[in-house]
């Protein structure tokens, strides 16, 4: 069928209707996605931001300045950590994980803090001075 016609014109059809009551309206919402591997990194991050051994781990934006000379192996070891608080503490959606797709969340709370390695490695006194990957002079 056409959506117009010779005689009449464009052929108007009524939107969908909208829900009368709140109980209908609930009814076709959306699901919600629950909470993310992300949020749950999120707070065993916060919980083992006190430890200090972890700081470090998260310190370096530099691979020279790195605990185990390298950033991709300090956040295995930060991920490590989080993923053994995971277990301790019955995470099942972390503990079961591997170190390094802990480690990509880890990154993503990071920036959430704005913490991650690529803000901290352009800064200076906590203000934003260029990109680290075109100004290396």
């Amino acid at each position: 069928m056409s959506d117009y016609t010779e005689t009449t014109g464009p052929v108007v059809r009524p939107g969908a209707r909208l829900p009368s009551t709140v109980e209908e309206m609930l009814a076709q919402r959306k699901p919600m996605v629950g909470r993310t591997l992300n949020d749950y990194v999120e707070d065993l991050h916060v919980k083992l931001w006190a430890d200090p051994a972890y700081q470090r781990l998260l310190e370096a934006v530099y691979d020279e300045d790195a605990v185990e000379g390298s950033l991709a192996a300090d956040n295995l070891e930060a991920a490590g950590m989080i993923r053994a608080m995971a277990l301790k503490d019955e995470i099942l959606q972390v503990s079961g994980r591997k170190k390094v797709t802990i480690s990509k969340a880890l990154g993503v709370v990071l920036r959430r803090y704005h913490m991650s390695r690529n803000e901290r490695a352009v800064t200076l006194g906590g203000q934003p001075v260029g990109s680290p990957h075109t100004d290396r002079g």
